[in-house]
Order: structure tokens, then C-alpha cells, then sequence
């Protein structure tokens, strides 16, 4: 129930009830819209500077004005009924719903009857129809509280005439009470309009930050006697200065003084932070930053450097990292726990947030919430509350993730700000004044690559900049995130000439010129790993024993999980299990933890008498997040990219021969050599080159022409030589040019045609905001049923047990349901589903709204997982496999 409806106000009764209960929650949103102005709470003033009101008093007065008009559709005698109140002088739900939302019914009502009152009542010196006009754009603004545009909907039957009078009473008495609004004839301009495109979406989020101030009952508690307008506007302000406070207000951003101040711990900086610290970025406007180098150059520090310089020129107050997997997120998130503070001055209270759907999982976000003051703080009270390095006002909804000064998280949770999501317009408001980090993004398919250049685009008309890092990425696309900051600053820099070994490079963007910097290696980074061929998978078990009978450490990397699952199980008769580890995505969420922190035991930079003879078959989920080093490493072919990845985890650390880490001097081992299972090579290969031998694998990397040309390039090379073979070796597969055998014509046919129809697929996807917010045409398909991902749908699992009838979780502890969580492709589901007991009928459903999950699915396991389709060391496979 909304807490506006125990308000009281005995004047103005010839209105209705209905009409008094109402006014009173829009005078507090108004209010908290007018603060949020008046102090510049998410640059809200700036948005209206942005369209030429640099007056706070003025633009504070004018989006309260706005704000007043976001819950009109609650004039619907069908929304009133919905709930039992007796100053409605009716019973709750006597009459037939109609189901639209007030939003629609508030449209509506604002097209057919109030729209033309208004606008011929406002101070303008326009027509009443271009008036009209206006206000139907800044409308679409208050009337999308709820985080979708509101719809376009026949409303008729939702009011009952008495309804419309009251609205129309409403609509007179807000111009009485603010007269001095006035529609600008600058409005209409096309320069103007074309700023309110933008900007429009901002202040949509404003609207929903204010309407969410407005309606705590902490700062606008029930009023028990009536109040005159005046008075209650008076007591509304007051209020409003109050909720803002619950606010963390950012910090004050620091001066950049050095690379050392940011990170003591660095003592000299990599050539790519010295060219981070070396770059001109005095050029006005917003900048684009590509970083690309070798694994162990400091890109996140060197990336980092370049938004601290920014963030001192003002050219942001904030920061968001966005990283591929939640693995990395939470890595990242650990290590700008000891940083964040640093970007801002001492006396400032900066919030630092994780930003992904498993967020509460980890322990140092949890300890963020509730920990210690952080550095520079001297308070104590609530005060302290407010200067957390999580700030709790940040924690409570992921929709308000991004708002924090310094956010760390998945990057699908700012790819939502291009998509139609429900509150995607907070998520825009967030990212605005930051700074966009995007680390690996070698790591996203054609489908989230395209969606990472609409972000581009839209982070760039916001006049902010970004910074993309990689350590494989092709000149494809290099030249499309560039092309995507061109678009959105409506500039054309010349380009520089393209050099083919421009690796290590930084390109810098901006609305004036491209530039490109060539960047030195340091020699401890540089790497050199062989390539040897094995095509049969008795060769691999055969290298895997022959490395433990050296007290050598080995992993293989498949490319399936039944391939992996099946794997382990051939090496279970010959390896004590506790030299043995299998670590894959079908886990639940408390097995995957475990046996990621098994793997950094035995294989960890740390690591060293606990090394010899220990086995790892794993998937790619090791493939990025984690830092191992592996004496022998066996991988499945995999497209060039990720086998560069892939080598990555050999020989990462220099050890002496039994193990020990070494701080100087050459590695005691023999040199690294990456065994990759393939195909036999063939010149000229058929259609059915790879599925005959690897069918998984041709599941897994649906473009066998990257395959057979990774092949082709590693075998002419015969090394991986980073960094300089890097652009030889990405370009060979990824270049614009292939070379492609007839016997996979039409493969590669095939594998650029869904490149082009995810590409198509995400640009039909992506909301359009060079329109304005609300527009005709932009309401409809607001929903979260759209992804940042494409692939094959997946299945939520739960696992459980029955304990004296009460279906109780798999793992133990705080958290104990999403600790049993895992996820599963759709089709291996539908394959195996009967091999599990699942929850059915009304208990899942039960089980479902308990939890409050719309879909899922519920394993009932057996007292020790045996039989039940589970292991707690092989994962989810089903009866018959297990």
C-alpha cells in the first residue's frame, strides 16, 4: 500500500477524497526533485544546464513542477479500488480491473483531457499546440516513474467521470500554485531538441530517484491533521533536505599526483603506465582509450591512471569497471577495495560498489556494507553509516549499482543502460560523469561486442569517455569501437596509417584526431610458448601421467563438460583422487568456490611443494579469472585468442625446478610448451574436418574456419611469441581478409552469416536515444526479457533435500539457497530432466513464490548425493552418467 494514502487534508473537499490523498505524495516528490536540483544530487542541475537553465531555483521549480503531474493516472477509480481505504467510500475490488498501469491510465488522461487545459494555462509564448507539444516530451519524463516509457493504452473505461473532474481540479490548482512555470520558445529549436534527446533520459532517472525519495515513509511519514498547500509545500521541502542526506553525496575527486600515490606498492612503472602517464589529454570533449597489451603490463593500473588524470580535469567525479565473468569482478572489486579511496581527497566520503547478481556472495562486498570507517573518515553515529565504502543506500536495489562513485562489476550491468530494461534510464544516470573502463573485452562475442559499441556511443554523446583494455583484440574491432566514438561526437579525425605490428599499442580517440602510440615490452612479460600437435585423446592421458611421473603439475583444458567430466573419470583408476581435480561450470555454486580455491592452493603463484604431481581437467573457467601457473598445460583447439589465453597459465611465474617461486633470475624448468589436441591437419579439409574427431569442440566454437586457421597459423609459426607475433597471429584468423579452403566455404558461410545476424540481432535490440525519452513508438518490448548475452537458453537449478517434509538446500550456511545454485544450457536439460527427482506441481510453485523466482527448476538429492545425478567432486550429470 502506498503510504500516501493515510494523509489527511480536510481542505479543498469539493474535490473528492481521492483527489487529496494524492496531491499530498506528488507534493513530496516534487520536493525531493526540487533538492536533488537545488544540490546537484546525480548532476541533475547539470542536466538542465545542459538545455540552457543555469538558474537552480528556476530548473528546481520547473522539474518540481513536472514531478507533480507523475501519479495521475491514481485518479482511476479501477487503481483506488485496488485497495481499501474508507476515505475512497468504497470496498476494495468491487468493480472489475482492467490491468493497465497508472502510468498508461496517466497518459492517457494527459492526452485526452489535460494536455490542452494545461498548455493554454502556462505562461508561453507559443500556440497552445506547440505548447501542447512541449509538455508532451517533458511529461513522457514524470510519467515514466516506474522505469519503462509509459504505454499507449485505451484508458476510457478505467475513470469514471467524477475521476476526470478531480484530475482537471488537480491540473488548475497546480498552476495556482506554481505560476511563475514558463514553456520557452527555445524549446522548439532543433539544437535544443536535439540536447533533450539525451538529456531526456536522464532526467527520467531522476524522476524515478525522486519518486523513490518521495515515497519513504522514514522521511514523509503520515500527516495526522490537515495542512494548507503553502504549509505543506514548506514542510515537504524541509523533508525532502532531509531524504537527500540518506544519499551518499560522492566525493570530492583528488588531485592525480603520481602512479606511486595510487598504488604504493609499484616501484617503477610498466612502459604502458608510462605512456598512460605521458598522454596528452587536454583535448576538450570526451576521449576514447584502447589499451592493448600482454598479460602482467599493468593495464588496469595504467588504465586507472588515465581516469584519475580525467577525473582531475573535471572531466568525470566516478569510475565503473566493467569485466566479463563475475569471477573477475569479484577479483577486481578485491583489488580497488585498497585503492578507490585514494582517487578522491581525504575529507570526502566516496562509495565504492559490486555490481553483479551474485554480488552478496562475497565476502569482502558484504564486509563493505558493515565494516570499518574507511580511511580519511573521523565520524562516528549515522554519520559513519553514510561514509562506508559501500554505502547501504547504494546496496539495497542493483538498480542503483551504478550510481555509486566507483562501481566494479559485470559489464552486462551497464550494457543494460542501451537495452529496453525496467529502470535502464537509472543504470544511464549511473554511468553518466564517469568514467567507462571495459577490461578483456577480446572476451565478447558479435552479439555483446555490437552492444558494447552502443554503449560506446551513448557514453560518448554524454560527453564521457572510455577506456577499453585487451590483450588480443583484432584491428576489426579496434576500428569498430572507434567508428562507434566517432559516430556519437559527430566528428571525423583523420586516422592514422595502420602499422601491422602495432602491439603493444594505445589508441587514443577524440573529437579532433586519432592517435596511435606504440608501446616497449618488459622483458619479465614477454613470453615465448612452443606448440606441440597431438590428435588422439590416449595421447593426452599419456603426457598427463608422464608429468606427474616427473612430480610435474598438469591441467587440461577441454572444451565441453562432458568432454572434461569424461576425462577425470578415465584418469580416476590411475590417480588418487586427492591428486585430482575436475572444475567445471556444473557445480553448485559452494562446489565451484571449493574447488576454486583447491586450484589457487595447488596451482597458485604461492604454491610450492603442493604443486608436484597434482592433475587439473577443467573448462574455461580458468581460462581468464584465475591466476595459475601450470608446469604442463594440454588444451583442446580453441580459436587463436583463447589459446593465447590459455598459455597465459603456463609457466606464469618464474620457479626454480622443484617449484619455488623466484624474485630474479631464469625459470628451472624446461621451456613451456603448449600441448594442443587437434584434428590431423589437412591442407584441404572436408566439411567434416573437425566434428569427426572433436564433435564437442564443433559444438562449442561454432566457426570451424577460425579453428582451421589457428590451426594453419600456430603450425606456420610454431610458437606463440608474445608480444610480437600477437597482431600476426589475431589477424591470420580474425583479419578482414580470410582465406578460407573450399571444404569449409560453406562453414565460413555460414559462421558470417550469424556473425551479421547477431550483430543485427543486438542493433534491434538496443533502445534508440538520439529520440526522446517516452517518445511515440518507444514504449512497447520494455521488459527483462532481453539479454546482454546471446546463445542458448540456459536453466536455472536449485539443488535441495527433503528433510521431514520440508525441502530444505543443498549447501550449509549463510546464503544456503544461492550456494546451491547453478545454471545448465536449455537442450542439456531438456536432455537429462528425467534423470533427476524435481520438485513438481504446487510445491514448486510454493517453493518458487518463496523464494521469489519466476521459473527454475529443483533437484531432490539423495542422503550423500549418491545416485541422485550429483557429486560433489564430478558435479550435475545425471543418473546415467554419474
Amino acid at each position: 500500500m502506498y503510504h500516501y494514502w493515510g494523509k489527511t487534508a480536510q481542505g479543498d473537499a469539493h474535490h473528492g477524497d481521492a483527489y487529496h490523498l494524492l496531491k499530498w505524495h506528488s507534493l513530496d516528490v516534487a520536493a525531493c526533485g526540487y533538492a536533488m536540483v537545488q544540490h546537484n544530487i546525480f548532476h541533475a542541475a547539470d542536466c538542465f544546464a545542459a538545455l540552457g537553465e543555469t538558474d537552480r531555483e528556476r530548473a528546481g521549480h520547473f522539474f518540481a513542477w513536472l514531478l507533480l503531474w507523475h501519479d495521475i493516472g491514481k485518479f482511476s477509480r479501477l487503481f483506488q479500488q485496488q485497495f481499501s481505504h474508507p476515505d475512497l467510500g468504497t470496498p476494495a475490488r468491487n468493480v472489475r480491473l482492467s490491468g493497465h498501469h497508472h502510468t498508461a491510465t496517466g497518459k492517457w488522461l494527459w492526452k485526452n483531457h489535460l494536455r490542452l487545459r494545461v498548455a493554454g494555462q502556462v505562461a508561453s509564448n507559443l500556440t497552445t499546440k506547440k505548447t501542447a507539444r512541449v509538455l508532451d516530451g517533458w511529461l513522457a519524463i514524470s510519467l515514466g516513474h516506474h522505469g519503462t516509457p509509459a504505454a499507449s493504452l485505451e484508458c476510457t473505461n478505467d475513470f469514471l467521470p467524477e475521476d476526470i473532474t478531480a484530475a482537471c481540479a488537480w491540473a488548475d490548482d497546480i498552476q495556482r500554485y506554481f505560476p511563475s512555470v514558463t514553456i520557452n520558445a527555445a524549446w522548439c529549436e532543433p539544437d535544443w531538441q536535439d540536447r533533450f534527446q539525451l538529456v531526456s533520459w536522464l532526467l527520467a532517472g531522476l524522476a524515478v530517484m525522486a519518486d523513490w525519495l518521495g515515497s519513504n515513509n522514514h522521511f514523509f511519514p503520515h500527516v495526522a491533521s490537515p495542512l494548507a498547500f503553502p504549509d505543506y509545500w514548506q514542510r515537504a521541502r524541509e523533508q525532502a533536505q532531509q531524504a537527500i542526506t540518506g544519499i551518499p553525496q560522492g566525493g570530492k575527486v583528488a588531485p592525480f599526483i603520481t602512479l606511486q600515490h595510487l598504488f604504493p606498492f609499484i616501484n617503477q612503472p610498466t612502459p604502458l603506465q608510462q605512456q598512460a602517464l605521458d598522454t596528452d589529454i587536454s583535448t576538450p570533449g570526451p576521449q576514447l582509450f584502447i589499451l592493448e597489451d600482454v598479460t602482467g603490463a599493468g593495464k588496469t593500473e595504467a588504465a586507472l591512471v588515465l581516469a584519475h588524470r580525467l577525473m582531475a580535469e573535471g572531466r568525470g567525479d566516478g569510475i565503473y569497471i566493467g569485466l566479463p565473468t563475475m569471477a573477475t569482478a569479484n577479483a577486481m572489486y578485491h583489488r580497488m577495495h585498497q585503492t578507490w579511496t585514494r582517487l578522491y581527497q581525504d575529507t570526502s566520503r566516496p562509495s565504492l560498489m559490486l555490481a553483479h547478481s551474485a554480488r552478496s556472495l562475497s565476502d569482502t562486498f558484504t564486509d563493505s556494507l558493515w565494516g570499518d570507517t574507511p580511511p580519511g573518515v573521523n565520524e562516528s553515529g549515522d554519520e559513519i553509516a553514510l561514509a562506508q565504502g559501500c554505502a547501504a543506500w547504494f546496496a539495497d536495489s542493483r538498480k542503483k549499482a551504478l550510481l555509486a562513485d566507483v562501481g566494479v562489476g559485470t559489464l552486462d550491468q551497464a550494457l543494460m543502460a542501451v537495452l529496453p530494461f525496467r529502470h535502464q534510464n537509472l543504470r544511464l544516470l549511473g554511468l553518466n560523469h564517469k568514467i567507462l573502463i571495459a577490461d578483456e573485452i577480446h572476451a565478447y562475442d558479435a552479439y555483446t561486442g555490437r552492444l558494447l559499441e552502443a554503449l560506446i556511443e551513448a557514453h560518448t554523446a554524454g560527453g564521457n569517455s572510455t577506456i577499453l583494455l585487451s590483450a588480443t583484440l583484432s584491428q576489426r574491432q579496434r576500428q569498430r569501437f572507434t567508428a562507434a566514438f566517432i559516430r556519437a561526437s559527430a566528428s571525423t579525425p583523420p586516422a592514422p596509417g595502420s602499422v601491422h605490428h602495432d602491439y603493444p599499442w594505445l589508441t587514443q580517440v577524440t573529437t579532433q584526431r586519432i592517435t596511435g602510440y606504440p608501446v616497449a615490452t618488459r622483458p619479465a612479460v614477454a613470453r615465448r610458448v612452443g606448440i606441440d600437435w597431438v590428435e588422439l585423446e590416449e595421447d593426452c592421458l599419456a603426457r598427463i601421467k608422464q608429468a606427474v611421473a616427473q612430480g610435474q603439475c598438469v591441467a587440461w583444458i577441454r572444451n565441453a563438460v562432458d568432454d572434461a567430466i569424461r576425462s577425470y573419470q578415465q584418469l580416476r583408476g590411475s590417480h588418487p583422487d586427492e591428486n585430482l581435480l575436475l572444475f567445471h561450470s556444473r557445480f553448485a555454486f559452494q562446489d565451484r568456490l571449493k574447488i576454486e580455491n583447491q586450484t589457487l592452493e595447488w596451482f597458485g603463484k604461492t604454491s610450492h611443494h603442493q604443486r608436484s604431481g597434482k592433475v587439473l581437467i577443467a573448462t574455461q573457467v580458468i581460462e581468464q579469472s584465475l591466476d595459475i601457473d601450470l608446469d604442463v598445460l594440454i588444451s583442446d583447439l580453441a580459436p587463436v585468442d583463447l589459446l593465447i589465453q590459455r598459455a597465459g597459465r603456463l609457466q606464469r611465474h618464474v620457479r626454480a625446478a622443484d617449484g619455488q617461486v623466484l624474485t630474479h633470475g631464469v625459470d628451472g624448468r624446461s621451456a613451456p610448451t603448449l600441448i594442443v589436441l587437434a584434428p590431423h591437419w589437412e591442407d584441404e579439409p572436408d566439411a567434416d574436418w573437425l566434428t569427426a574427431t572433436m564433435r564437442n569442440t564443433s559444438m562449442v566454437y561454432a566457426d570451424r574456419v577460425a579453428l582451421w586457421l589457428t590451426q594453419r597459423v600456430l603450425r606456420q609459426q610454431g610458437e606463440i611469441r608474445m608480444p610480437q607475433s600477437a597482431r600476426l597471429l589475431i589477424d591470420a584468423v580474425y583479419g578482414f581478409e580470410r582465406d578460407i579452403p573450399a571444404g569449409l566455404a560453406a562453414a565460413g558461410d555460414r559462421a558470417e552469416g550469424e556473425c551479421y545476424s547477431a550483430r543485427a540481432l543486438a542493433g534491434n535490440s538496443e533502445i534508440a536515444l538520439t529520440v526522446a525519452y517516452g517518445a511515440d513508438g518507444r514504449c512497447e518490448g520494455w521488459e527483462d526479457a532481453h539479454s546482454t548475452r546471446l546463445g542458448e537458453e540456459s536453466e536455472d537449478i536449485w539443488l535441495a533435500r527433503m528433510c521431514n517434509g520440508k525441502v530444505m538446500p543443498y549447501a550449509d550456511g549463510e546464503h544456503a539457497w544461492e550456494m546451491s545454485y547453478l545454471r545448465v544450457r536449455k537442450g542439456w536439460w531438456q536432455k537429462h530432466a528425467h534423470e533427476f527427482q524435481t520438485l513438481t506441481g504446487d510445491v514448486l510453485e510454493s517453493w518458487r513464490k518463496a523464494r521469489r523466482v519466476g521459473a527454475g527448476q529443483v533437484i531432490l538429492l539423495a542422503d550423500g548425493s549418491v545416485g541422485s545425478g550429483y557429486s560433489n567432486t564430478i558435479g550435475l550429470t545425471g543418473k546415467r552418467d554419474g
